[in-house]
Parts: structure tokens; C-alpha cells; sequence
């Protein structure tokens, strides 16, 4: 069972302003809705009670004349709009609209009536809201009531309703919006921090937050900057001491090379001491390697040029990198002559030729080099006939001093493709490995592609 994916906090900011804007909005809207409704109702109530004092009046009056009855009575009365008038004298109804039913117009009130009071009650005629008054008519024997449809009352509480819900529904957008612009403001500073982080992480090291002026944000940004200051000096520190220990390392490590090369050419020299002596001499050579590697890395930790950067012919520091790999069997060498770089030539070319050394390591050999250009980038691929290298490793074998799959246990010094990753870091472009469709490992250096060589059409493939 999956979990659902957390909010981040600018959601829940948003969703917390939206929330309250709708809270406040709705109280603000039944508030003022049932308050207006009130009032309203009050009043209509007011006015049907006035009207119908009115017409009861007229038509007591009215009866009180010999020789006039009830329908001739309804009949002169001026009746505002949508009301009825029913009169009830002597166990017959009288109706000024036949359309209107007697009983759901009067059972509210009848009761009341009937016992000589005046009564007013909301009644439901099919799908219509009415006022029904009703006042007995004392002296003449007869009750009458008025019914009035509240069409305009209706009307006028839809469209308050209908007006208040788009109301809170603007509302919590714009709570909404506002959560969302306040929580981009407060956590400006927290994403520049990332993306300064991002970056000091990536390698780009002289980068520090701008300072503000706000107190409540001083302090991190002053703190984060003062981190990175003393992580920096830090690595710096570290940089220049191995490369001191690595140079200062190079003149015994020259004079034991020069002096265990006198003693191999020592004809007077046992079995057994020509043995070790051998044997010394190839722990020094791999000494001397791992050395040069340090101070190679250092340098690249540094950012260190060797040599001016300038447009490279792939072509050319593929055939090179073989040769340094020490590689002079056959190989399938597939790059476009007018692939190109720009880039450190010396830097490149040892890259390349640590991976041709790899291979030949750990790989069983170089079986094909191929390049091509992607998206805005120059690939090299270096295919080797090894087993692979499983895929939990090919992110861990361009660690410091990793050996994956080596042939032996002492078997180089495992720092160079780490050199090859530095390299790549240091050029804008990556490194990594993958299968190859012989089975082998596959490992592709990805650089930028050289000005020119980007805007043309033929190198530019997707």
C-alpha cells in the first residue's frame, strides 16, 4: 500500500489561508443572510398585516349594508397583485380566486380566527411562498382572510443567497492567492538558501545568500554563509595539505624509484633479493601512481587549469587516450570528424585514457569507442568485453578509492575514475556507466559541445 505523498509547506499555507477566507466568509454570509431574511420577513409580515386591516375593513363595511353579499362585496374591492381574498360567513367560503385552495390557505390560521383572534402565518400554496392574515369580522358573522404571494420577497433572499455564496467563494480564492503570496514571501529566503545549497553542492563554491535586512532572517542567512565560509576554508585546507604532502612525497618516492633501478640492474644479487627488490619496485610503481592521481585530483578539487581551454577535435583525444591507456589492440573507433569540444586538452585526454585503463583492468579489454552529439552535449562512449558492473554499483565505482570487479586485490589505485568524474564536474558535464548492448560496461563522458559545433545541424541530434 502506497502512502500518500506529504504537502510541502507552501500548500498547507495556501490551504490554511483558503481555509480561514471560507470560514470567515461563510459566518459573514449566514450572518448577514439570516439577519437581511429576518428583517425582510418583518417587514412583509408588517405590511400584509396593514393591508389586510385595510380590506377587512372595507368589506365589514360593506356587509354591513342590507341586501349586499359577499361575492358582490370581493367584487368591488381594489386587490393589490398577487393576493387573494377569502371571506367565510355563515358555513360558505367566498374566494376571489378559485385557483386558491381553501384549506392549505387557512388551516394555519383558522384556529384562530375561529376563536376571535387576528392571526398571520407562512403557508407553502403548491411551490409558492404566502402570507395568510386572517381577522374575524365581528358584527356581521363572517371571518376574512387575505393570502399574498411573496414572490418578491422570494425573489429578492435567492438572489441575496445566490450574490453571498459567490461572495465566499471569491472570498476563499482570494484567501487562496494571498496565502499563496505571503507563503512565496516568507520562504524566498528559505529557496535561495536551497538553491544556493544545490549549487555549493554541484561545486560551485563561492556561493553565498544575499544578506537582508530583515532581523527575523538575518540570522539564517548570516549563519548559512558563515557555514559555508568555514566548510570552504575548510576544503581549502584539506586541498592544499594533501597536495603539500603529495609534492613533497615526489623526491624520496624518485630517488627510491632511481635506487631500486640500480639494484635491478645489480647482476650480483640473489634469487630471493632480486625477488623482492622486484617486488618493491612494483609497489612503488603503484605508489607513484596513486601519488600522481592525489595531486591530479587535488588540482582538480582546486580548479586548476593545465593547460589554456580551446576547441578539440574528439577524434583526435580518442586516438590520443588510447595510446596513453596503453591500449594497441583492436578496436572500433566510431567518431564524426567534426565532433568538437572546447575544453582542457590535457584534462580530457587523461580522463579518456583512464577509462581506456579501466577497461583494460577491469573490463576485460576495450571492444569499441563511439561519440556522438546530444541535445548540446558531446558523448563518448568507452565499451569494454567485461561482465559489467552490477547495477548497485555504478554510482559507488566513481567514489575515492572504490574497486569494483578488479582483477586483483591490489590492483590500481582507485582513483581514476574518480579523476574522470572531477574532470567531467569541471567542464559543465557528467560521467556514468551503464550496460552495453554486448553485455560489457558502458561508460560515457558527456561534455559540452564547442560553440561552433552546436549550431550545426549535423552534430544536433535529439
Amino acid at each position: 500500500m502506497t502512502s500518500r505523498p506529504r504537502r510541502g509547506l507552501r500548500a498547507n499555507v495556501v490551504a490554511a489561508f483558503a481555509a480561514g477566507a471560507l470560514l470567515i466568509s461563510l459566518i459573514l454570509a449566514f450572518s448577514t443572510y439570516f439577519s437581511a431574511r429576518h428583517y425582510l420577513i418583518v417587514q412583509r409580515e408588517r405590511n400584509a398585516l396593514q393591508q389586510a386591516y385595510i380590506d377587512a375593513a372595507l368589506v365589514k363595511e360593506r356587509l354591513r349594508t342590507n341586501g349586499v353579499n359577499v361575492a358582490e362585496v370581493l367584487a368591488e374591492i381594489a386587490q393589490p397583485s398577487r393576493t387573494t381574498v377569502l371571506v367565510h360567513q355563515d358555513g360558505q367560503w367566498y374566494s376571489s380566486d378559485l385557483t386558491t385552495p381553501v384549506y392549505d390557505a387557512t388551516s394555519n390560521v383558522g384556529a384562530n380566527v375561529d376563536e376571535g383572534e387576528v392571526a398571520i402565518s407562512w403557508t407553502k400554496i403548491g411551490d409558492r411562498a404566502n402570507i395568510v392574515v386572517g381577522i374575524p369580522l365581528e358584527g356581521v358573522g363572517a371571518d376574512y382572510y387575505e393570502v399574498t404571494y411573496a414572490k418578491e420577497l422570494t425573489e429578492t433572499l435567492d438572489t441575496m443567497g445566490n450574490a453571498l455564496a459567490i461572495s465566499a467563494a471569491l472570498t476563499t480564492i482570494a484567501g487562496g492567492l494571498l496565502g499563496w503570496y505571503a507563503a512565496r514571501r516568507v520562504l524566498m529566503p528559505l529557496r535561495q538558501v536551497a538553491l544556493a545549497a544545490a549549487r555549493i553542492s554541484a561545486g560551485e563554491l563561492d556561493t553565498r545568500v544575499e544578506a537582508t535586512e530583515d532581523p527575523d532572517l538575518a540570522t539564517l542567512t548570516g549563519s548559512f554563509n558563515t557555514m559555508v565560509d568555514t566548510v570552504v576554508e575548510r576544503l581549502d585546507h584539506d586541498a592544499r595539505f594533501a597536495a603539500d604532502v603529495s609534492h613533497e612525497l615526489r623526491t624520496p618516492v624518485a630517488t627510491l624509484t632511481t635506487s631500486l633501478g640500480v639494484l635491478q640492474g645489480d647482476r650480483t644479487l640473489s634469487a630471493s633479493s632480486a625477488t623482492a627488490v622486484d617486488l618493491m619496485a612494483n609497489e612503488l610503481e603503484r605508489f607513484r601512481s596513486a601519488l600522481e592521481d592525489l595531486i591530479t585530483l587535488g588540482r582538480l578539487d582546486a580548479g586548476v587549469r593545465e593547460s589554456e581551454w580551446e576547441v578539440l577535435d574528439v577524434a583526435g583525444l580518442v586516438t590520443a587516450a588510447l595510446a596513453d591507456g596503453g591500449y594497441d589492440g583492436e578496436v572500433t573507433v566510431d567518431v564524426p570528424a567534426d565532433l568538437q569540444i572546447y575544453a582542457d586538452r590535457l584534462q580530457v585526454q587523461r580522463a579518456l585514457a583512464n577509462l581506456v585503463r579501466n577497461a583494460e583492468t577491469h573490463g576485460g579489454g576495450v571492444t569499441a569507442v563511439h561519440a556522438c552529439a546530444r541535445r548540446r552535449y558531446a558523448e563518448i562512449h568507452v565499451v569494454d568485453s567485461g561482465p559489467g558492473v552490477p547495477p548497485e554499483e555504478r554510482e559507488r565505482i566513481f567514489d575515492r578509492f572504490a574497486r569494483v570487479g578488479a582483477r586483483g586485490a591490489t590492483t590500481g589505485s582507485g582513483l581514476g575514475l574518480s579523476i574522470v568524474q572531477q574532470t567531467a564536474q569541471l567542464h559543465d558535464g557528467s560521467v556514468w556507466c551503464r550496460e552495453a548492448d554486448s553485455g560489457g560496461a558502458d561508460f560515457v563522458l558527456s561534455l559540452p559541445l564547442a560553440p561552433t559545433a552546436r549550431t550545426t545541424s549535423g552534430l544536433e541530434v535529439t
